[in-house]
């Protein structure tokens, strides 16, 4: 009788532990996702000042408090699946490098190749997508542009192909131009800087060596990081990077080729 009873009690606790032990340990192991839940940035752009320009915003919006940032690159295959709006496609909270919302604008102008120009090599601090020092370039007056159809080929990025007459596609602009493949071509600040030739620079009209970096928003966490990004001290860091604001000028003629492109957008 005793064995039947201690059985049934037995029996009964180990009832009384499944039924009630599943809801007791629920609570905490729902919640832990919610404390660690983080806020999915895609990135397609290429250009690696952009990614280091979004890597210290993101540092900076967590430090604010903001949520944590999970950026990493995209395929084509996921875009595509996201902006699409394909069935069981994992979406990201904010897409950099497609979509509708300018944040960032890269810049290039015409480098044309000038033997009598003085060449001056670059501080040795001095990085590629960073301020280098003051070296021979344009003046506070934006040059003229030459003619075109004089100086022969312009080597350009694919983007900027048919930006102006003549110009033939390449997939490494600055090594072609070094190479003398051409006597021009459509380089970015921290690229010209690169060069062991003289040159002169110019500012392609109407804005058209500032590309836009676009973003599209997926999620309200991606909204607010966005609203973050266009912010005036977001903006402002762009300049640690050799990018350019969307709506305002960064830089001053103490940094001239940047100041030239800069100079250029459409008021």
């Amino acid at each position: 009788m005793k064995k039947t009873i201690f059985t049934l009690l037995s029996l009964a606790l180990t009832a009384a532990l499944v039924l009630f032990l599943p809801q007791a340990i629920r609570p905490e192991a729902e919640a832990a996702p919610r404390k660690n839940v983080v806020l999915r940035v895609w990135v397609t752009e290429r250009e690696p000042a952009v990614t280091a320009w979004m890597k210290k915003r993101a540092a900076a919006y967590e430090k604010a408090g903001g949520q944590r940032i999970y950026l990493r690159s995209a395929t084509e295959q996921e875009v595509s699946g996201a902006l699409s709006g394909e069935a069981n496609a994992v979406l990201p909270d904010l897409l950099i490098g497609s979509g509708e919302t300018p944040i960032a604008l890269r810049g290039y102008a015409l480098i044309v190749r000038d033997d009598t120009a003085v060449v001056t090599t670059p501080a040795p601090t001095a990085a590629l997508f960073f301020r280098p020092s003051p070296s021979p370039g344009p003046t506070a007056e934006p040059p003229i542009l030459p003619d075109i159809s004089a100086i022969g080929a312009v080597l350009a990025p694919a983007e900027l192909a048919h930006a102006l007459p003549g110009t033939v596609e390449s997939a490494d602009p600055l090594k072609d131009f070094a190479a003398g493949k051409a006597q021009s071509a459509l380089l970015t600040a921290g690229q010209a800087a690169q060069l062991t030739t003289g040159f002169q620079a110019y500012p392609l009209p109407d804005g058209q060596g500032l590309l836009p970096v676009h973003a599209r928003v997926f999620s309200p966490s991606g909204q607010v990081f966005l609203s973050f990004l266009q912010t005036k001290d977001s903006q402002n860091a762009l300049t640690a990077h050799g990018l350019y604001a969307t709506s305002s000028r960064l830089y001053a003629a103490d940094d001239p080729i940047r100041f030239l492109i800069d100079s250029s957008r459409m008021e």
